[in-house]
């Protein structure tokens, strides 16, 4: 289970949909602060985990601030449990390599299809 965008199939740019189409991964990392300053949606998160961009902010991430798994809960992004955030961090390409924080290549990454 995931949680997407709070504004469930809104038009994501001026809301908080998730972006649908085909991405490719372009970047990995372990964990990063994700923050925003937008008037009325500000937050700063620290140490999220297992960080993957297909698309300008968007990401796959974990999150260990909610449990609502299933339910539309992010600004934008796709939200899992942590532990299914590492085992997909695994599987999916650019490759982290053992001992490094994170990796980016573009046009090598897994392909993401986001969709209804």
């Amino acid at each position: 289970l995931v949680s997407t965008g709070e504004a469930g199939l809104a038009d994501p740019d001026g809301s908080t949909a998730t972006k649908r189409g085909i991405f490719r991964i372009h970047a990995k990392y372990v964990s990063t602060t994700m923050d925003s300053d937008t008037v009325g949606e500000e937050f700063e998160l620290r140490d999220v985990p297992y960080v993957q961009y297909f698309e300008g902010g968007y990401a796959l991430h974990g999150a260990y601030w909610h449990d609502r798994f299933g339910l539309p809960k992010s600004h934008g992004c796709i939200n899992l449990a942590p532990e299914d955030a590492r085992r997909i961090f695994a599987w999916t390409e650019p490759r982290v390599p053992d001992g490094w924080h994170g990796a980016a290549r573009a046009l090598t990454g897994t392909i993401l299809f986001v969709h209804p």
